[in-house]
């Protein structure tokens, strides 16, 4: 898969990427708006996915990957996936310490982030 195109864009800032993403959800524009250390991990993924689609006639693990790597995309322009990770760390120190640790349920989580996506849910 070649983005050239896409990837001769210059360096772009975390707002002129998010809004990138919100205009054009093609599997170009999601692998450009990746760090480039990704692309690589985004081919490969992308290629299994076109193949599965390929043999069974069926776009819909397409269509799943393409979510989920616009999602890092995302995440990673706004730095919320390291802040993600920073806040992993820390809860799993704390259950290794055997704290107690409150949190919220993953349905709660999950439509907290959907709102903020304007996506809707059938939870």
């Amino acid at each position: 898969m070649t983005a050239e195109p896409h990837d001769l864009i210059g360096v772009r800032t975390p707002e002129q990427i998010v809004e990138s993403l919100k205009g054009d959800r093609t599997p170009r524009n999601i692998r450009a708006c990746l760090p480039p250390e990704d692309r690589e991990y985004f081919d490969r993924d992308y290629r299994q996915a076109m193949g599965k689609a390929t043999e069974e006639l069926d776009l819909a693990p397409v269509h799943a990957l393409l979510a989920h790597w616009w999602h890092m995309a995302r995440m990673k322009a706004t730095g919320e996936y390291e802040t993600v990770l920073e806040h992993g760390a820390r809860v799993q120190e704390q259950i290794e310490r055997g704290e107690y640790v409150q949190g919220r349920s993953l349905r709660e989580v999950l439509a907290e982030r959907a709102s903020e996506l304007g996506v809707e849910l059938d939870l």
